[in-house]
């Protein structure tokens, strides 16, 4: 499975072993830092929210029963945080559903 993060990088040019803060990544794409910067922590507010939702570590997969599964199995806040970030980049779900109004006013 390819995740948001190895497509846009690819799709950039970029190694996709390095890490990139968001005023690289705006750097990359001409969105401004404070747009991502509210996507990253509309991403880290969302695991807050709905644990739930956030994805097991290595696997990607969402469970429907993720009470079971450990904190420390699922991503951190941070790496949802990056996974909606990414998914913004790549104009996935985000773009087109949660993070519409960014998409909007930042003209990507």
């Amino acid at each position: 499975m390819t995740t948001n993060r190895e497509q846009y990088l690819k799709r950039m040019g970029k190694p996709i072993n390095e890490s990139y803060s968001i005023p690289e990544l705006s750097n990359m794409s001409g969105i401004s830092v404070r747009y991502l910067t509210e996507i990253f922590k509309r991403g880290i507010g969302a695991a807050r929210t709905n644990p739930e939702s956030v994805r097991i570590k290595g696997t990607f997969q969402k469970d429907p029963d993720m009470k079971r599964f450990p904190k420390s199995s699922r991503l951190s806040e941070e790496q949802w945080g990056y996974a909606r970030l990414y998914s913004f980049l790549n104009k996935g779900k985000t773009y087109h559903t949660a993070d519409s109004d960014i998409g909007r006013k930042s003209g990507y």
